[in-house]
């Protein structure tokens, strides 16, 4: 794999599992992220369900791009 490509799978990754873990907390005291307002649309358990599909989403995208084709 290319270095610059896998950097931007890492960047990518980063981001979706930063944004996973603000909106999560975010959403336990109550406030709620306005660029992710797809997410205010679901219900409780569908909105806890996607937080953590992107958390581990973009754990899982971080290791796949650094780790060795061999």
């Amino acid at each position: 794999m290319d270095t610059m490509k896998g950097g931007r799978w890492t960047l990518i990754g980063f981001i979706l599992l930063a944004l996973g873990l603000v909106s999560l907390i975010l959403s336990m005291v109550g406030l709620k992220l306005d660029f992710l307002f797809f997410l205010n649309a679901l219900p409780p358990g569908g909105q806890l369900l996607a937080q953590v599909i992107m958390i581990f989403g973009g754990v899982i995208l971080m290791y796949w791009s650094r780790v060795d084709e061999e």
